[in-house]
This record gives C-alpha cells, sequence and structure tokens, in this order.
C-alpha cells in the first residue's frame, strides 16, 4: 500500500516537483564531476537513447507505425552532419542542425504519395519531383563537373533510381509487417548507395574531429530530450493525441469518425525522424568516426525496440526508463560479462516473458489495480495454449467481447457528494461503492454517460473535449462547497456517435470548448464511480425535446458505434425516480420522498425492473410518469433499455432513498 501511494504521489500533485527535482540534479551532476568523467558519458548516452526511444515510441507505441528501418535517419543524420561539417567551414554546431533537416526531408519524400483520395496523382507528383532534380543536377554537372557530389556514373545512377521509388513508394499507406518490411528494405537501399559514395568515404566513412567537450554534448543531449519529452507528453494529453491513438487501435474506424488518418500518419513521421536524426548527430560527434555499416545497421533497430519495450511501449516515461535499462546491460553487465549482445537478447527474452508491458506496465497496475485485465486475460490465453484449458481461453474471449458490458441507473443529485457522511444517504452511497467495485471487474474502455442534468434544446449534444477538468459548484448546492474533477473524453466514440446520429435523421452536434459547463450529474457520478478518472468517458445531453423513443434510438446507435469500433463500454444514465422536490428548508437527516403514493410507484417499478419485465415497465410508464413526476420523463431508462437491445439482464437493486425530496435509486441493469 505505501508504495502505491508513493507511485500516485509521483503521478499526482507532487509529479510535477519530482520532475522539477530530477531536472535540477541532472542540470547539477556535471559540476560535481570531473571533465572526462565516464558517468558523465553514460548519462549522455542514456539521453540519447532515450530520445531515439521517444522517436521509435512515436511511431510504433502511439500510431502503430511498427517499423525496422529507423536506421536510415540515423544514418542520413550522421553523415550529412558529417558533411557539412567536412567540406564547409562551419563549426560541428552549425553543422548538427542538418543532421535533423535531412533526415526531415527524406521523410517528407516518403511522405509525398500519402493521401488516400489522390494517392496516384501524389505518386505521379513524386516521381516528378524525383526526374526533374535529376534533369536539372546532369545538366549542372555538364556545365560545372567538380560539383559532382556522387564522383561516380553507378553512384549517381543508382542514387537518382532510389529516389524516383521513393517518390512513388506509398510507403505510409502500407500497415503491419508491410510497413515493417518496407522501411527495412529502404534503410538497406539508401546504405548501399553510402558504401559505394566515394564522397562519404564509401565504407570508409568519415571522421568528426572537432572541439566539442563532453559538457557541451551533455546538455545538449539532454535539452533535446527533455525537449521531446515536453513534446510528447503535451500532445499526448491533446485532441491529437486521441485521434493518434484511435488511428493505432483502428484506423478504419477513426476514418469513420473524422479523423484525417494520412495527416496524423504523416506529423508522426515527419516529427519521429527530425527527433532521430538530431540524435544521431549528438551520438556520432561523440564516437568521432561513422561509417555506412555503423550507422545504417539493422542492429540500431533492436536497440531501439529493446529500450522501447522495457521501459513500457506506449507510455511517455518508457523509452527514458528503458534507456537507463539498455546502458546499464550494454555498458556494464557486457563489459562484465563480455558477450554484450547474448546479456541483451536474453535480457530481451526475460523481459518479454516476465514483464510483457515494460516496467511502467508495473507502474500502471501499482497506480490502477483495476487496469490489470490485460495481465490476465493474455494468461487465460497462454494457459489455453500450453496446457488445452479452452475453458480459460473461452473465459478470456469473452471478457473482451466489444459492446455494452454494463448498465446502471445512477442518481444525478450531488448530495451524495457534497453530504457523503450524511447517515439517510449511507445506502445510496454504498449502492455507488458497489457500482464502482463492478466497473473496476469489468474493465471497460469508455464510461458512456447520459446525463438527465446536461440539457439541450436545439441539437443532440455529445461532449468532444478531450480533457475535461476544473472545479464545478452546483446551481442548488452551492453552499455545500466545490467539487473538483478532472477527466478525458472518448473523442473518436463522440465524432462516431454524432455521425450515426446524423445519419438517422437526429441533428447532433459535437461539444469541443475550453471551459464549457460540466452539469453536476456527471461530476458526482464520476466522483463516486470512476474517482480517479481512470476510464474515458462519453458523456451524452438530454435533450428537453425528445421523447422516450427517440432517446432509446440514441441509446441504440451509441452501442452499435462502440461495438464498431471494438470498444467495450459501461452505460450509466443518470437520473431519479419520482422528481418531487421539498421546497421548503430542512434537515438533510428528515429527508425521505416527497409522498407515500411517489414512494409506493418507485418500489412498484423497481420491482419490475429486478424481474426485466420490459414490457410491463413500458405498459405503466405513462401512469408513473404522470402520477410520479417522474424526472425527465424516465428517458434515462430509455437510453439504457436501447443500448442494451431492448432487454434487461442480470438486474439488481443496489440502493433506494430520497434525495430532498425526490426517488433515487442505484440499479444495476445488465
Amino acid at each position: 500500500m505505501g508504495l502505491n501511494h508513493f507511485i500516485n504521489g509521483f503521478y499526482g500533485r507532487s509529479g510535477a516537483l519530482w520532475a522539477a527535482l530530477i531536472v535540477l540534479v541532472l542540470l547539477l551532476v556535471p559540476m560535481a564531476l570531473p571533465a572526462n568523467s565516464y558517468l558523465l558519458h553514460l548519462l549522455f548516452s542514456i539521453f540519447v537513447f532515450a530520445t531515439l526511444g521517444h522517436a521509435w515510441n512515436l511511431m510504433a507505441g502511439y500510431a502503430g507505425l511498427l517499423t525496422f528501418g529507423q536506421q536510415v535517419f540515423i544514418g542520413l543524420g550522421g553523415f550529412a552532419q558529417a558533411i557539412v561539417f567536412y567540406y564547409t567551414p562551419a563549426s560541428i554546431w552549425t553543422a548538427w542542425p542538418a543532421s535533423g533537416v535531412a533526415s526531415l526531408l527524406f521523410a517528407w519524400l516518403l511522405c509525398l504519395p500519402l493521401r488516400e483520395r489522390d494517392g496516384a496523382r501524389r505518386a505521379k507528383i513524386g516521381v516528378a519531383v524525383a526526374i526533374a532534380l535529376w534533369i536539372a543536377y546532369e545538366w549542372l554537372i555538364v556545365i560545372a563537373p567538380q560539383i559532382d557530389v556522387f564522383g561516380s556514373h553507378y553512384v549517381r545512377r543508382v542514387a537518382i533510381l532510389l529516389l524516383i521509388f521513393l517518390g512513388a513508394l506509398p510507403l505510409l499507406r502500407l500497415q503491419g509487417a508491410y510497413f515493417a518490411v518496407a522501411t527495412w528494405l529502404i534503410a538497406e537501399s539508401v546504405a548501399s548507395v553510402f558504401n559505394e559514395w566515394r564522397v562519404v568515404g564509401a565504407g570508409g566513412g568519415m571522421q568528426l574531429k572537432s572541439d566539442v567537450t563532453p559538457l557541451q554534448l551533455y546538455y545538449v543531449a539532454f535539452g533535446l530530450m527533455l525537449v521531446t519529452t515536453a513534446i510528447i507528453w503535451r500532445w499526448m494529453r491533446s485532441s491529437y493525441g486521441l485521434a493518434l491513438t484511435a488511428v493505432r487501435d483502428d484506423d478504419e474506424a477513426a476514418r469513420s469518425s473524422g479523423v484525417d488518418v494520412a495527416r496524423i500518419k504523416a506529423s508522426v513521421f515527419l516529427v519521429s525522424s527530425t527527433i532521430t536524426g538530431l540524435a544521431s548527430g549528438l551520438y556520432f560527434m561523440d564516437v568521432v568516426i561513422i561509417t555506412p555499416p555503423s550507422a545504417f545497421a539493422i542492429t540500431w533497430a533492436s536497440y531501439i525496440v529493446f529500450v522501447v519495450v522495457a521501459g513500457g511501449m506506449g507510455t511517455v516515461a518508457g523509452p527514458i526508463i528503458g534507456a537507463v535499462i539498455y546502458i546499464l546491460v550494454d555498458r556494464v553487465l557486457s563489459a562484465v560479462a563480455g558477450q554484450g549482445l547474448l546479456v541483451l537478447g536474453a535480457l530481451s527474452i526475460l523481459l518479454m516473458l516476465l514483464l510483457p508491458r515494460g516496467l511502467m506496465g508495473v507502474v500502471h497496475d501499482l497506480r490502477f489495480p483495476q487496469r490489470r485485465h490485460q495481465k490476465s486475460s493474455a494468461w487465460l490465453q497462454w494457459r489455453s495454449l500450453l496446457f488445452g484449458d479452452t475453458a480459460a481461453s473461452d473465459r478470456a474471449t469473452l471478457s473482451e467481447q466489444p459492446g455494452v458490458v454494463g448498465a446502471y441507473l445512477l442518481p444525478a443529485s450531488p448530495l451524495l457528494v457534497l453530504q457523503h457522511d450524511e447517515p439517510q444517504y449511507a445506502q445510496l452511497v454504498a449502492g455507488m461503492g458497489r457500482v464502482a467495485r463492478d466497473i473496476e471487474e469489468l474493465k471497460p474502455d469508455t464510461l458512456v454517460i447520459y446525463s438527465t442534468r446536461w440539457f439541450a434544446v436545439l441539437d443532440q449534444l455529445w461532449q468532444g473535449r478531450a480533457r475535461l477538468a476544473g472545479l464545478h459548484v452546483d446551481d442548488n448546492w452551492h453552499e455545500f462547497g466545490e467539487m473538483r474533477y478532472d477527466l478525458t473524453t472518448d473523442v473518436s466514440l463522440a465524432r462516431a456517435c454524432v455521425r450515426a446520429a446524423q445519419r438517422a435523421g437526429i441533428a447532433s452536434k459535437l461539444v469541443d470548448f475550453k471551459g464549457f459547463p460540466i452539469d453536476s450529474g456527471t461530476v458526482s457520478a464520476n466522483k463516486l464511480v470512476n474517482a480517479e478518472g481512470v476510464v474515458p468517458t462519453l458523456v451524452v445531453a438530454n435533450n428537453l425535446y425528445h421523447d422516450f423513443e427517440r432517446t432509446r434510438t440514441l441509446g441504440e446507435l451509441t452501442a452499435a458505434q462502440a461495438t464498431a469500433q471494438g470498444k467495450r463500454v459501461v452505460v450509466l444514465v443518470l437520473g431519479g425516480l419520482s422528481g418531487s422536490e421539498f421546497r421548503d428548508q430542512r434537515a438533510f437527516s428528515e429527508d425521505a420522498i416527497a409522498s407515500p403514493m411517489e414512494d409506493d410507484w418507485n418500489r412498484r417499478v423497481l420491482k419490475l425492473i429486478e424481474a426485466s419485465d420490459v414490457e410491463e415497465i413500458l405498459r405503466q410508464l405513462p401512469d408513473f410518469t404522470a402520477q410520479a413526476r417522474v424526472d425527465a420523463g424516465f428517458k434515462h431508462f430509455a437510453f439504457a433499455l436501447g443500448a442494451l437491445g431492448g432487454r434487461l439482464g442480470k438486474t439488481k437493486v443496489y440502493a433506494y432513498g430520497p434525495q430532498y425530496g425526490s426517488g433515487a435509486a442505484v440499479v444495476k441493469l445488465s
């Protein structure tokens, strides 16, 4: 428990202080070490490999672009810097930006024929650009042969043919293994040109002897790692980051949700290549010599993959942790064992078997115990393969089925939060606690929340802001304080639902405004059943002009879109039962249902829900609504019923009680 508290504290409000302290220590470390300290060199190496890991993780971990050809940007970046430094009067630091620019330009060439709609036209543009450059270059070297940077007819023609091919290659439209193999073949093709190119020393390479000091390398590498980390951290907490992970999980579903998949992939590819080029420039400044076999070696891919996988793929801190592990293994343990690659390979196998999600996976499990289902499901699948336990395999498969995996009727009043210790509300609070535990066991991808307290008039509204954070004060109970909230939104699912609703003839809009007010029901319900904001949400408004059937249709299409995206969702419908509220001042300890008749109606309907008798509920609904003044015409129940396909599952009333005269209940609907 102490470790859990420490980790949660590190990620909580004190997280920024911890990060600032670590940065301060690393800034001051060189002052306490000799100028040529080996520890300084080790830290420099950690910064460089962490940056390389960030670049690869951005593509593979966040965008799903698994690449084994990142070494092409390492080689191009290193040689671009070496060429500028060797053949011009530029200093090493003036030449360093060339490493990033060269990598960026090469990545841009690969991005040219990207757009799906006009892929053929853009492929022609890439070829046309390459041929135009070829003709211009041939004309120039006829006029001035001394400017021929290739120095060989063979190398020049191979390079130009490669340029034309890459201009036409729709690389970013490839997926999975095809993309991985293509990037590796591109790296090998470029390496073959450099192996014969006399300008870069052919196979002998080039030297970068300069007056750069270890201290300069240390601080520049540290700064590059910090900037890269900050950029990725900010990206992953924006709507861009949500779109990026949507592309990784299912690019077709992301495209149908309005995400510009082509632009997302291109931006990640360009940024990743630039970061890789700049990091490689620092690396070769340190080693002084750069050769084609060392710069374009496939071993670079294995090192970078190890860094990311060991630390935790798809996490911001993972590459930094992985870089520390790699440098310790490569520079310390390998030196002791004398077999560097053997030690690294053995450790890689152990990590994949014992920590398949890296060290950050362990940290995540300690921080969010309710999200350990990936590990348990994987174990069930392995158990099936190893021991023939088909029942275990079936349980794993069923547990991951997309769609609605649970539905609950919850109170929308904030009193359960603002008067949490009131004995009169103890049963309802305990019921909300049971729902929280249910959600932990169900491990949904998203909580779909239909709140009767978020009113819409003209259009059906869906929350589309990537992150919702702030303080909320209830209009009616403001004297009892404020409620803090920090939620993330499943933007991909929200966009899909808006499109589906529009196709169904329901005018819908996505709400994406900073500071847009969040309703009390959403804030209080999340406070009680999703306290850490671990599970992303999709908040749906209550349109005052929608009837029971139209609201039921909204539930149906929401469930259909969740299934289409392969997501497991829990539906929370926030609203009450009888709707009479006290108009006079009274103590909360004296709270009760406003009238015996309304209490009777509430209990009767709850019994029908527990019996899963949908037909009888619908038959009595008009009388229930009229006589008990049911909150929002019981439309929140309609939304849940639609999401559940018109049927109730294993229902259970967890709690029933008053909310300042009105009726409230915590009910499991499925």
